[in-house]
């Protein structure tokens, strides 16, 4: 009795034990069996909702997702449809991204001990809009770990001073490479396929640069394998495809070195090669690295540019190229257009703020510069008289530009001129010529002024010039001139101004004041005896020449013709006063000249002669002696009223001290 009262108690324990312990399993397994249940219904609960909630407060942006499901296995399949992720505040769009469908595969590990590794991803119906607010604030910038997104850093805004074209052009200050500090959570994506899908860069100023993608590929082996990267689509509405070879995804995750690349970029006849790095390559920004453009036509390229030139312009260039922020660079470049061969020593774009022009800087050097088969129109006759320049002045451009142009031999037009420098500005309503040096028929022209918007299609064109070292012998065969009396070199000083709508028009319709200066020349002798009619010197050999001491003429001239009034030429043996009237048009010129009797012998009887007609066979005689025609040979007023320029000028010849009206 007393045994089986002690062993009841032992048994009731065991007991106990077995049916918490089968309490327990039961517990277990039930919740092992919900987890597996969980784990395979997962599937068919829509997530879209929740994560969207996550991803909003982590953006700090409205996210929304319709739905989202995920099939559970090693690869974790995830499907998303219809996903919204807000644009920032102040964009000019409600999204920044929509993505119709998207679908991928996770590898389960890879969530537990990154980084990601995913595969099979394929979307459809995916756009996005990048740009910045008019605070320069980029929309690709989202909160990260609680703290609002940060403004990307903007340069300093420059000096008004610092503003004005500078010649030769200056590089723009480089703002610092973006960095995406982000980049070390990358995913390694094994293949990606992307259709119907589009990318958008609105500038800050408005303009819209669309790329479409039709399809867009993407395949590595593994984290450490080179990736390889291909799209199909179209820029601007033009073709382009693009295939490129990128450095693994353990590199892109490494944000302490720029991301390697080679790409090779087709649009029509266009090919560009790129091989260097970027530093933000998701959003294709902090770029560096050697560019190639080859294209026969260069059609693509000015259709991608948006611009509409009837020309075929083959072009071949290369040079290192960078893009940081809103700056767009090429320096150390060489090539040829149309055949011209050149080198560049910069070539920039930086974006304007919202509502502002782009600035394009230009420094680029010709061996040689065909105008007249660069302006040719495609299949026309080659003529080069037929080479014009339209003097096109918009009220606001887009883009400003400065610029300098040099050229060892240009051709244009009926002229062959050489050593030209180019500095000018395109600026609101005006194309500003700082400089202009240009080298012809041995002579040298440096002019400056500026060209102006005008009404009825025309420009206004304003400016002075100095023409220095002119051969009188070169320049009168080029006018188809007969031999003249006169050798040496003259120099010239003069205001131009005209109103039209081509550079020929320009030349032929300006209104034009000048002084021509001689200091050194010869004039000769037969000329003096001639005008003077010294009977003395009917005894006297007057052959070779005599040194001419000065030479001074006022022109004025318009529409190409004009009037030499007064022209005092002072020699040793006399002094000429001369009045003479051209017309280049005709080719027609009447010059009347006499000595001035102080400066002759006793004898001389100072008779004026006329010598008239066409440049190559004009007439000489006697010209009609009267108290007008004296007068007008004696006119000296008219060097008073020249520009201010023009008439320093004159005033440092010593011929204007002797006839100007101020010595009297």
């Amino acid at each position: 009795m007393v045994e089986r009262m002690q062993t009841n108690p032992t048994g009731h324990k065991r007991s106990r034990r077995f049916w918490l312990l089968c309490a327990a399993g039961g517990v277990l397994g039930v919740a092992g069996a919900s987890v597996l249940v969980g784990w395979f219904a997962v599937g068919h609960v829509n997530l879209g909702p929740f994560v969207g909630r996550r991803a909003t407060a982590m953006l700090g942006r409205p996210v929304t997702i319709h739905s989202l499901t995920v099939k559970p296995g090693s690869w974790l399949q995830v499907q998303l449809d219809d996903v919204h992720v807000a644009n920032i505040e102040g964009g000019t769009e409600p999204d920044m991204v929509r993505v119709g469908h998207l679908s991928a595969e996770v590898k389960l590990a890879s969530l537990f001990k990154g980084p990601m590794i995913v595969r099979h991803v394929a979307g459809d119906s995916v756009h996005v809009l990048v740009e910045r607010t008019p605070q320069n604030k980029p929309n690709w910038r989202f909160k990260k770990q609680g703290e609002e997104a940060q403004p990307a850093p903007t340069p300093k805004a420059l000096p008004k001073e610092e503003l004005t074209p500078h010649f030769p052009p200056q590089a723009s200050p480089m703002p610092a490479f973006p960095v995406a500090q982000e980049r070390s959570s990358y995913p390694t994506s094994l293949d990606v396929a992307i259709t119907n899908g589009d990318v958008i860069y609105r500038t800050s100023h408005g303009t819209d640069y669309r790329a479409e993608l039709k399809t867009v590929g993407l395949q590595t082996k593994d984290s450490n394998s080179p990736v390889t990267f291909k799209v199909d689509g179209a820029y601007n509405t033009n073709p382009v495809q693009i295939e490129a070879t990128l450095q693994p995804f353990a590199d892109l995750r490494d944000s302490s070195k720029p991301y390697g690349m080679q790409a090779t970029i087709r649009s029509g006849d266009m090919t560009i090669h790129f091989d260097g790095s970027a530093t933000d390559p998701v959003n294709a920004d902090g770029l560096a690295g050697h560019v190639t453009v080859e294209t026969p036509t260069s059609a693509p390229l000015m259709a991608i540019a948006g611009m509409s030139v009837p020309l075929t312009v083959p072009m071949q260039m290369e040079g290192e190229f960078v893009h940081s922020v809103d700056v767009w660079r090429l320096t150390q470049g060489k090539g040829s257009v149309k055949g011209n061969p050149l080198t560049i020593t910069l070539a920039e774009l930086k974006e304007g703020a919202r509502g502002q022009p782009d600035h394009v800087k230009a420094d680029i050097a010709f061996d040689k510069l065909d105008l007249n088969g660069f302006l040719a129109k495609n299949g026309a006759p080659s003529n080069d008289s037929a080479t014009d320049l339209p003097l096109t002045v918009i009220a606001a451009p887009d883009p400003l530009v400065e610029a300098r142009v040099i050229a060892k031999d240009i051709r244009y037009n009926v002229y062959r001129l050489n050593s030209t420098t180019l500095m000018a500005s395109v600026m609101p309503g005006v194309m500003n010529i700082n400089t202009l040096s240009v080298g012809y028929l041995g002579a040298t022209l440096n002019a400056s002024g500026k060209i102006e918007a005008a009404a009825k299609g025309n420009a206004h064109v304003q400016g002075q010039a100095a023409l220095t070292g002119a051969d009188i012998d070169t320049f009168r065969r080029a006018l188809g001139f007969q031999s003249v009396p006169l050798r040496g070199r003259l120099d010239m000083q003069m205001t131009v101004e005209a109103t039209q709508p081509t550079l020929n028009a320009a030349m032929s319709h300006a209104t034009v004041a000048a002084a021509v200066s001689m200091k050194n020349g010869a004039l000769d002798r037969k000329v003096i005896k001639a005008a003077s009619a010294d009977l003395g010197m009917l005894f006297h050999k007057m052959d070779g020449t005599t040194p001419v001491q000065c030479l001074l003429a006022v022109v004025s001239m318009q529409n190409n013709a004009g009037q030499a009034l007064p022209l005092r030429i002072k020699t040793a043996d006399g002094t000429l006063s001369a009045n003479a009237r051209f017309d280049i048009n005709r080719k027609w010129f009447d010059l009347i000249f006499s000595t001035q009797s102080e400066t002759t012998g006793r004898f001389a009887l100072d008779i004026p002669v006329r010598v008239s007609g066409s440049f190559s066979s004009p007439s000489v005689g006697l010209a009609k002696w009267s108290a007008e025609g004296r007068a007008m040979l004696a006119q000296s007023e008219r060097l008073t009223v020249l520009p201010a320029g023009v008439r320093k000028f004159a005033q440092a010849n010593a011929c204007y001290r002797a006839i100007s009206p101020e010595k009297k």
